[in-house]
């Protein structure tokens, strides 16, 4: 492996991620936060992450050869660990978190998870309330995806890296070059954000600064927000109903936006979208009933409006709360628990196992079971029309018990650190899926947890955002051996 083309191609992902950090130095500035606020908050670590960045870029690495299948791997990864310490530096500088809680907020950002660690959020700056939701942002589509997008040296390479942080099990793409294909991602990405602030604005009169941030982290299905008691704390019916169209949305895989523009006809017959809606309206219909007949909600208006927002919140990832639900009723609480792990459509912002990996899997449950009733018959599985093959099936079914293999043992290490069987099972679904909130002990924050708990689950966050395979093979001796 060219370990100095891996370190220069690195070096890039840091560079210009402190040349972001001067979008929040701007919130700073216009908010009138004190100047050695900013000085000490943001022009510090700005400078030591645009410095590390040219070392590592200029220095240490070479940018110029050839990213192979190694290389790949090992620029995603790692890039997503850089962006993610320096992306702490500001919380650290601000004396806003500690070291650890600074890593775990950042990851939780750029990975949109959306669990936090904050407990004060009012007494936090602006800018770094801007930060936050800006993480998540830049995250969502994704950071490589972002350099393979604007830079020429990264979009030659580009499909060695598009394929490791592509979200789903088919990688798809809207144009034959790579390059072409990420900036049509993000023109869609932009798009929407630009929506939905337009829409919390002028529709639901929400202020300018809590649209921006709120929009930053719903286009991503992040979760974090600017309001102490989350997106509930506006008392805003009309925000909450916008919010919860695009966290739709933002679910679906984004190559069916690109088709309502071109062949809306094949996103309604596209089977994954097909499933995500059915499963949407099945999960707010039941959790809405089950608040209703408990007497949760006294209206049954209240219990739709409060039930779907978590329903559709959990299910795309999104982490957005406008209730208590770990008050709720068991019913809708393992519900909620189970979309968790089912999570959005594959090729969308959204994290869990995804929506076309499940239905494969039951289409090959099916089929297993057709088989045994039919021993002779030719059985072909297919998504809609469309056969999958053997490779992807495979691809499947190895992701679906690599999730469950790590899911299991973090939840037994989460047990043994001190947290009860529900928080630590929920906490490691929420991070490894990309959630956010979770039950019992981390219901509204994770600061109770231990320190090594919260390694753990910065962990969780980091290889479920890079779908496992990524984030492992870096771990099995043969990949450094060559």
């Amino acid at each position: 492996m060219d370990i100095k083309l891996v370190l220069g191609s690195i070096g890039s992902i840091v560079k210009y991620l402190g040349f972001l950090m001067i979008v929040p130095v701007g919130v700073a500035i216009w908010y009138g936060e004190c100047e050695r606020s900013i000085i000490q908050t943001w022009l510090i670590p700005l400078a030591i992450t645009i410095i590390a960045g040219l070392l590592l870029e200029r220095k240490v690495g070479v940018l110029k050869g050839e990213i192979k299948i190694r290389e790949g791997f090992a620029i995603v990864a790692f890039g997503w660990l850089a962006a993610a310490f320096f992306g702490a530096l500001p919380y650290i500088f601000s004396s806003t978190l500690g070291i650890v809680d600074a890593l775990f907020e950042s990851m939780s950002g750029f990975t949109t998870t959306g669990s936090t660690v904050i407990v004060n959020l009012d007494q936090v700056d602006h800018s770094i309330l801007l930060w936050r939701s800006f993480t998540q942002w830049i995250g969502g589509m994704g950071v490589i995806l972002l350099l393979i997008a604007i830079l020429p040296t990264f979009g030659v390479a580009g499909s060695q890296l598009f394929d490791r942080e592509y979200p789903g099990p088919m990688v798809e793409r809207i144009r034959p070059r790579v390059q072409a294909t990420a900036r049509m991602l993000w023109s869609i990405y932009i798009a929407l954000t630009g929506l939905q602030i337009l829409a919390l604005i002028f529709i639901a009169k929400m202020a300018p600064f809590y649209a921006i941030c709120t929009a930053f982290s719903t286009i991503p299905i992040g979760g974090f927000s600017p309001h102490p008691e989350n997106i509930g704390g506006f008392q805003n019916p009309i925000a909450e109903l916008i919010t919860v169209i695009f966290m739709v949305l933002a679910g679906m895989n984004f190559l069916l936006h690109y088709l309502i523009i071109r062949n809306p006809r094949q996103v309604l017959a596209n089977k994954e979208f097909q499933v995500y809606c059915f499963l949407l309206l099945s999960v707010v219909a039941i959790i809405s009933a089950n608040l209703y007949i408990h007497g949760v909600y006294t209206y049954l208006s209240d219990a739709v409006r409060f039930g779907g927002f978590q329903a559709i919140s959990i299910m795309t990832t999104t982490g957005f709360t406008t209730a208590n639900f770990d008050t709720w009723p068991d019913l809708s609480r393992i519900i909620l628990f189970s979309l968790m792990f089912i999570g959005a459509c594959g090729g969308s912002t959204g994290g869990g196992i995804k929506v076309i990996r499940v239905y494969v899997l039951l289409k090959y449950v099916e089929q297993r079971i057709r088989q045994t009733l039919y021993p002779h018959a030719v059985l072909v599985l297919k998504t809609g029309k469309k056969p999958i093959s053997d490779e992807i099936l495979q691809g499947i079914t190895a992701f679906f018990f690599a999730y469950i293999f790590i899911f299991i043992p973090c939840s037994i290490a989460m047990t043994a650190i001190g947290l009860d069987m529900i928080s630590a099972t929920s906490s490691v679904a929420a991070t490894l899926g990309n959630v956010g909130p979770a039950f019992g002990l981390v219901a509204a924050d994770y600061a109770s947890v231990p320190t090594a708990g919260k390694v753990i689950l910065i962990f969780c966050m980091w290889i479920g955002r890079l779908e496992l395979f990524t984030v492992l093979a870096l771990l099995t001796p043969s990949f450094w051996k060559g």
